[in-house]
């Protein structure tokens, strides 16, 4: 998730603090976009607002993926951070004197 399109902003407003209408809350999408309702569309990831999201899903549908997304999201940083303090416990402190690794 982010709050806006940097690409979308120019340098200074990328250098200073964002104004409210700048924020839009977008959600990096796999999924199959098209063009109109006559296109069979394409699988692609992309950035996608979350109003568009709300037009195209509705809000039961998209209430569930966030929900799910929070999820999946709550247990992988929780597993990185496991893993990180796995790594800070497992870690022994090299000594060199002269030159060669004690």
């Amino acid at each position: 998730m982010r709050f806006c399109d940097p690409d979308q902003l120019i340098g200074k407003k990328r250098r200073n603090r964002l104004a409210a209408a700048d924020n839009t809350i977008c959600y990096l999408t796999r999924g199959t976009f098209k063009e109109d309702q006559h296109d069979a569309g394409f699988a692609d990831t992309r950035w996608v607002e979350l109003e568009e999201l709300y037009e195209n899903c509705g809000k039961a549908q998209l209430n569930g993926a966030v929900k799910k997304y929070r999820k999946a999201e709550d247990e992988a940083v929780k597993a990185a951070i496991a893993e990180f303090e796995e790594g800070i416990e497992d870690w022994q402190p090299v000594v060199l004197v002269s030159g060669v690794a004690r």
